[in-house]
């Protein structure tokens, strides 16, 4: 028999290696995902910038509403901006293995995350040594992932005459083995989520081509969604072959704003917050092309921050 001492060396080489494997293999994606990708339900302001007084939000549109629900919470601030991003990017590149053949429709839903929690935070692009206690971001990324686990989207219309509406549920299945207390430890369960096959339709048939480089140099959860909006706009522009357009700040406001703006004060505090967070945006991405003045948040034509295509399978 080997002596104690020796076995337990071996056993701390064997964990200090998996250790490495796990940092080597979230490198790997993190470089990979410099194209992300998200969906057109994240072009409005979905989630909230804080933590809200309720399980639901619902959005105004000139189509109509979203409103979005989650009996745990609602996901709300910058970190669930990171997860979705991270979910719909590894969902599409699921899409292309589908599209050759290469897994199932049940295989392609499947979202990884890893046999750790240091694991995923690397690959959703959080750098750095978490915080773990009941108020560090270990745990609030935690919770994060569970109150978009239970999240579900309703979108409707009514014009008085035709009301049309659906339902979606985001996650059909998740299987955590997260510990904030130690994001390093291993499990032989790899923690994954499921997505459901209406939300992997919705996301396959329509992705927008993001660069998660900027996402993640982005701090405020508005400069996130502004930038995702602004990506949008970038296209419509090129599309429709127009040089340059004024968003009014009530446009501005249908996007963006978390509550009613009932006075004078409210909207000068609210395109403050926009002003904020286009200085955020364009220090990332210098040739953004959008600036705010009296009249609203004009978008001037350049190129998109990337230019790939994403796969286009054929579903059912």
């Amino acid at each position: 028999m080997q002596p104690r001492d020796e076995r337990r060396t071996k056993l701390e080489a064997v964990k200090e290696l998996a250790r490495r494997q796990e940092h080597d293999a979230a490198q790997e994606l993190l470089q990979a995902q410099d194209v992300g990708y998200t969906s057109k339900l994240f072009v409005q302001a979905l989630f909230p910038y804080r933590n809200p007084d309720n399980n639901e939000r619902k959005i105004t549109t000139t189509e109509g509403t979203i409103s979005v629900y989650s009996p745990n919470g609602l996901p709300y601030g910058k970190y669930p901006r990171l997860i979705m991003a991270y979910i719909i990017t590894r969902a599409v590149a699921n899409a292309g293995r589908l599209k050759e053949g290469k897994v199932n429709h049940e295989e392609a839903r499947r979202i990884p995350l890893g046999h750790s929690m240091s694991h995923f935070l690397q690959a959703i692009g959080i750098t750095g040594r978490g915080t773990g206690g009941a108020t560090g971001n270990l745990s609030k990324i935690r919770d994060q992932l569970l109150r978009l686990a239970s999240s579900a989207i309703t979108v409707q219309s009514d014009d008085g005459v035709h009301a049309r509406g659906r339902n979606t549920q985001i996650l059909e299945d998740w299987n955590l083995w997260f510990d904030p207390r130690d994001p390093n430890q291993g499990s032989f369960m790899e923690s994954e989520l499921v997505l459901t096959p209406q939300f992997f339709k919705h996301i396959a048939e329509a992705p927008i081509p993001i660069d998660l480089n900027v996402l993640r140099e982005l701090n405020k959860p508005r400069a996130m969604d502004l930038y995702i909006w602004l990506t949008v706009k970038q296209y419509w522009l090129a599309k429709n072959n127009r040089e340059a357009y004024t968003f009014t700040w009530d446009m501005i406001a249908a996007n963006f704003a978390t509550k009613i703006l009932q006075t004078g004060q409210d909207w000068v505090n609210f395109r403050t917050e926009i002003k904020k967070a286009i200085l955020e945006l364009t220090t990332a991405w210098p040739k953004a092309g959008i600036t705010a003045d009296t009249n609203g948040v004009t978008v001037t034509r350049t190129s998109p921050s990337v230019q790939q295509k994403p796969p286009r399978p054929e579903l059912d």
